[in-house]
């Protein structure tokens, strides 16, 4: 099901901002930019046979630090939810062991440049024009990836570039 957003990815549309999509870039080479903090969602391949549909890297402008992330798509909910974590422990670890590591947790959907926002596309599929991860900002400026950011960041990410 889609849904029109008429927030600031719409606007950012109307305004011009939003970059056109790398035609024919896979999602998983896809790299997004969030427009305040410059912070970066860099997608990678999952590898076959992982129960995960999607891998990627946070990383902070200053290049000092990324946060390791993945998606798995939640039967229950039917959404792909997304988990950006950071120096979480090996092994045998318990729930307040992952809490304390997770920088974001949430569903991640996507936007194109009309607004219509879906859910986030399957490995092989064309990268979204946008991203949007409610309540990425507060959570990330809360996290150790928040230390040493000027300002907030928003929930939402537009397409950079396509990794080669």
């Amino acid at each position: 099901m889609k849904v029109r957003l008429t927030s600031s990815i719409a606007f950012a549309w109307i305004a011009g901002t939003v970059p056109a999509a790398a035609a024919g870039c896979p999602i998983e080479r896809a790299v997004y930019a969030e427009a305040e903090t410059k912070i970066e969602i860099r997608f990678q391949p999952s590898g076959e046979d992982s129960p995960v549909s999607h891998r990627f890297v946070l990383a902070a402008p200053s290049g000092k630090m990324t946060v390791e992330g993945h998606v798995m798509f939640d039967p229950e909910i039917e959404r792909p939810v997304a988990m950006a974590m950071h120096d979480c422990p090996e092994g045998d670890v318990t729930g307040a062991d992952l809490a304390a590591c997770t920088v974001w947790s949430g569903i991640i959907y996507a936007s194109d440049k009309a607004g219509d926002v879906d859910l986030l596309p399957s490995e092989g599929a064309d990268a979204p024009e946008s991203l949007v991860l409610p309540g990425f900002g507060p959570a990330v400026s809360r996290s150790v990836l928040g230390k040493g950011l000027s300002a907030m960041p928003w929930d939402v990410f537009e397409l950079k570039e396509c990794a080669k």
